[in-house]
C-alpha cells in the first residue's frame, strides 16, 4: 500500500522541466558526501548504519548507533568545485547527540568590472558555502526514532559579500520488525532566508543612456526539501542480504524525483549498492535531468569502514564520492 502511494501519481503527470526551477539559493545545501547515498540513487530517508555521514540527509539516521563513531566525506564536483562533510555521533543511552560540517568551495571565478573602454579583469575569487549543525535526537522506543538538526549556515563570495542563515533539518525513522521494512521521514533547511549583505551596481538602459543605481541584495530561499520513503528486505540469508530502497524526493526549487536504490551485503563484510533517481515519469534518461545512475561498493574491516561510489551523468561529468567511518 505504501509503495503504491508513493509511486501511484508518476505516470499520469504531465511533466514541466522548467517548474519551479531557480527559486531557491543556497544549493551548496543539497550536495552530500556520502557513497552510501549516492550509490543507491539518493534513497537513503529510510536507511540507517553505523555511518554518522547519514545524518547530512537524514539526522534520524544516525539514533540507531550504539557505539561513538566518526566520518569523512568528499566529493570532487563540477568545474572546481569541491564539497566535503565531517560528521560525529555520541550516543548517551537511548539519547544521541553529535553534529557535522558540511562545506563546498567552488575556485577560480573571474572578478570582473565594467570601465569606459568596456570591462577589465582583476584576478579571481572564490565562493565558499558552510553548514555547521548540532543533531540531537532519541529512539522514543526500540523501533522508532527522531532526531533534531539547527543548523548554521554561511555563504561567501571572496571578499565581496557574504550570507547567514539558520535552519533545521527535521526527521524520523521507524523499523518496523516486519521483513526488514523501515519507514523514513525528513524535512530538510527550513529556515531564516539568507541576504547578501552590501550592495551592488543595477545598469539599466534608458534611451540611448545606462542609468545606475546602487540596490541592496534581496533575500531568497533556502532549498526547502521533504523526503519520505521505506525500506525492505528482498532476502536475507546467513551470509548474503539484499534490501531494497524506495522514497520520494520533494524539493521546493525543482520537480519531484522519485528514488530507487538495492544494497547487496556479504557477511556484514562486502557491500554492492545501485541506484537510480527517475524525474518526470519512469524514462531512463531524462531531457531536462542529468543523472543516469549511480553504483558503489563499501567494506567494512573491524571499526573502520571504506565506501565509494560513482554517479554516470548525461551531460556533465560523472562524479566519484569516498567516505570513511571510525567506530570506536
Amino acid at each position: 500500500m505504501i509503495l503504491w502511494l508513493l509511486v501511484s501519481q508518476v505516470g499520469d503527470r504531465d511533466y514541466n522541466p522548467f517548474a519551479k526551477v531557480g527559486i531557491a539559493g543556497s544549493k551548496f545545501l543539497q550536495l552530500y558526501t556520502s557513497p552510501k547515498v549516492a550509490a543507491m540513487g539518493e534513497a537513503s530517508v529510510s536507511y540507517f548504519t553505523d555511518d554518522p555521514l547519514l545524518m547530512v540527509n537524514n539526522p534520524a539516521a544516525a539514533m540507531f548507533m550504539n557505539t561513538r563513531a566518526v566520518g569523512v566525506g568528499f566529493m570532487p564536483y563540477w568545474v572546481q568545485t569541491y564539497v566535503t562533510d565531517v560528521a560525529y555521533i555520541h550516543p548517551r543511552g537511548r539519547f544521541k547527540f553529535g553534529g557535522y560540517l558540511h562545506a563546498a568551495t567552488s575556485m577560480g571565478f573571474k572578478h570582473t568590472v565594467i570601465t569606459d573602454d568596456g570591462y577589465e579583469e582583476k584576478g579571481t575569487f572564490n565562493y565558499t558555502g558552510m553548514a555547521a549543525a548540532f543533531v540531537m535526537g532519541a529512539r522514543l522506543t526500540d523501533k522508532f526514532s527522531v532526531a533534531l538538526a539547527p543548523k548554521l549556515i554561511y555563504e561567501g563570495y571572496g571578499s565581496f559579500t557574504s550570507a547567514y542563515a539558520f535552519a533545521v533539518d527535521v526527521g524520523t525513522v521507524f523499523e518496523t520488525g516486519w521483513r526488514g521494512v523501515n519507514i523514513g521521514m525528513a524535512v530538510q533547511n527550513f529556515g531564516t532566508d539568507p541576504r547578501l549583505s552590501g550592495t551592488y551596481t543595477l545598469y539599466e538602459f534608458t534611451g540611448n543612456e545606462i542609468v545606475e543605481d546602487t540596490v541592496p541584495y534581496k533575500a531568497y530561499n533556502l532549498p526547502l526539501t521533504f523526503r519520505a520513503g521505506l525500506s525492505f528486505d528482498v532476502f536475507r540469508r546467513s551470509y548474503h542480504a539484499l534490501i531494497g530502497i524506495l522514497e520520494v524526493n520533494h524539493p521546493n526549487d525543482n520537480a519531484e524525483s522519485y528514488n530507487l536504490g538495492f544494497q547487496y551485503s556479504y557477511a556484514d563484510l562486502f557491500f554492492f549498492r545501485f541506484g537510480k533517481k527517475f524525474r518526470g515519469g519512469f524514462s531512463w534518461v531524462s531531457d531536462s535531468h542529468d543523472e543516469v545512475m549511480a553504483f558503489g561498493f563499501g567494506l567494512r574491516f573491524s571499526n573502520i569502514a571504506f565506501d565509494y561510489a560513482y554517479t554516470v551523468n548525461y551531460r556533465m561529468p560523472d562524479v566519484n564520492r569516498l567516505g570513511l567511518v571510525y567506530t570506536f
